[in-house]
């Protein structure tokens, strides 16, 4: 059965406690005495590391629960009662659940920012991010950009994606200048949907040596740019030894540009040796280059470039390799996903605790049952069949089977096919070959749903079969799209409550998988 739910920690009552007296004073009628007042006792009583909580648990309880509140003079006060100046990270990003706020309030928001900012000298992190929405908190100006180059020499991690204040001339006050030490230290930086362009973050490359991550949609053009320059591309060995970037995360699959990055991956084994994590749009021809990536422990291959690429021999030298040997997650988005690719991972990446497999057409092109099975240490799988919610996949139940066969230690586990075969005598198979006791999560669902398309054989009794079965279960679902009525999930529910199960029971209506590459 699944975990007792446990009585909440003593810290985080405590937070939260703390966080709504903060709250209530300030709301009952914020003034400079009472301002001062609660800044003493809670500076007293409340170490830094402790105040960065309640600050932040301050800030998501203004936003998400008195959303009418939130006023610049509201925002401001609490921000001067909770900044310390020992205070290590800064995140305001909770702000943007308060909705579209007018442009004045963002003035005056940044301006106390700006007055804050010189006291925060040990500042190591800052997340100014929003959640998309035009003209919300927390704003980033090139006042706010001017102020953290000034004063934040230490900043290691830069949130602003989706800060639509952000410029190509605010970015420029990081680099350091005669007024400001600029925050080389930076390591890692997220810039989505700013208005930064791909030569910014070219030279924010090649300027800020330690640099290792860049959240940035076009980061391969940016690459490609650094590529292309003479000073970069010419010159002895010992000249090209000195550009070598320190990147360790690379992921440029969310380009609008559909393209293959085969200049890419030559640009990434000749100059970031660093890389561990990678994601990006290949041919079959591309992967074999991988190899030259010793440190590569997590790959996204998409087959995808504005045309469907079959997978071939050159990734499956790689993956017979030490490259695949060596990796810990693997993902692959391609057209047909044969079952030899799937025989090939499973004998050769044995230290794989991560597998997604997403594909259009799953092809039995060889019996798995001949085939071993070396990926015990697999802790999460994904398996998504088929591009709509009528593609039949009548191999998905011997994939299934035979990725679980051993994995003792999965913990999580999605899938996202529509088959025949996955009906509840199927389940009850597959638990009594891997009882599944490290499970956490239990996904089924089907690609592209729609409420009026045949849905998946599980019913009540597969539900109790996997609450009953499964000791650590804490979410199951979507059982929208199983066999199973509202007044069944009904009584699935009281029965949760009933028990004290710490147990998640998804039933929606919403499907939302990204079909980026199967369309």
């Amino acid at each position: 059965m699944p975990p007792l739910l446990q009585p909440h920690q003593l810290l985080w009552a405590s937070i939260n406690a703390a966080s709504g007296m903060v709250l209530t004073q300030v709301l009952a009628g914020p003034d400079h005495f009472q301002e001062s007042k609660i800044r003493m006792l809670l500076h007293q009583v409340l170490p830094p590391v402790l105040l960065q909580n309640v600050l932040d648990c301050v800030l998501h309880q203004l936003a998400v629960h008195h959303p009418m509140s939130t006023s610049p003079s509201i925002i401001s006060c609490l921000l001067r009662i909770l900044a310390h100046p020992n205070i290590t990270k800064f995140q305001l990003s909770d702000l943007s659940y308060a909705g579209t706020v007018e442009l004045e309030a963002l003035d005056k928001v940044e301006s106390t920012l700006i007055q804050l900012l010189p006291s925060f000298n040990r500042l190591t992190h800052l997340n100014l991010s929003t959640h998309r929405q035009k003209v919300t908190l927390p704003s980033c100006s090139s006042g706010v950009l001017e102020a953290v180059g000034r004063c934040c020499p230490n900043l290691v991690l830069l949130n602003l994606n989706h800060n639509n204040r952000v410029t190509s001339e605010g970015l420029l006050h990081l680099y350091p200048g005669k007024q400001r030490p600029g925050c080389l230290k930076l390591e890692k930086l997220f810039i989505q949907d700013c208005g930064a362009e791909p030569e910014d973050v070219a030279m924010l490359l090649h300027f800020f040596p330690a640099l290792q991550l860049i959240g940035f949609s076009e980061l391969g053009t940016s690459l490609q740019m650094l590529h292309s320059q003479p000073w970069w591309c010419k010159g002895s060995k010992r000249q090209r030894r000195q550009y070598k970037l320190r990147l360790t995360h690379v992921d440029n699959t969310m380009s609008r540009v559909q393209r293959c990055d085969g200049e890419i991956v030559d640009f990434l084994v000749d100059s970031c040796p660093d890389v561990e994590n990678l994601k990006i749009r290949v041919c079959d021809e591309d992967v074999g280059q991988l190899a030259r990536l010793t440190r590569l422990t997590h790959l996204e291959l998409r087959f995808f470039t504005g045309i469907h690429h079959p997978m071939g021999n050159a990734t499956v030298h790689y993956l017979t390799g030490p490259g695949g040997a060596g990796l810990a997650s693997l993902t692959l988005f391609c057209y047909r996903l044969h079952a030899w690719h799937v025989a090939t991972i499973a004998q050769n990446c044995p230290n794989l605790v991560k597998l997604y497999l997403y594909a259009n057409l799953a092809v039995a092109d060889t019996p798995l049952t001949s085939h071993i099975n070396k990926m015990q240490k697999l802790e999460v799988l994904s398996l998504r069949l088929g591009h709509d919610e009528l593609t039949l996949s009548p191999t998905a139940c011997d994939l299934l089977l035979f990725l679980i066969r051993g994995a003792l230690c999965i913990r999580e586990l999605f899938l996202m096919v529509r088959s025949l075969g996955l009906t509840h005598d199927f389940m009850v198979n597959l638990l009594n070959e891997n009882p599944l006791a490290s499970l956490k999560i239990f996904i089924a669902d089907v690609p592209r749903r729609t409420m009026a398309a045949p849905m998946l054989e599980f019913n009540i009794e597969t539900a109790y079969l996997l609450i009953n079965t499964c000791c650590n279960l804490q979410m199951l679902g979507n059982l929208i799209c199983w066999n199973i009525t509202p007044e069944e999930v009904a009584e699935l529910q009281a029965m949760k409550r009933l028990c004290n199960y710490n147990l998640t029971i998804i039933y929606k209506h919403s499907n939302k998988i990204n079909n980026k590459l199967t369309n």
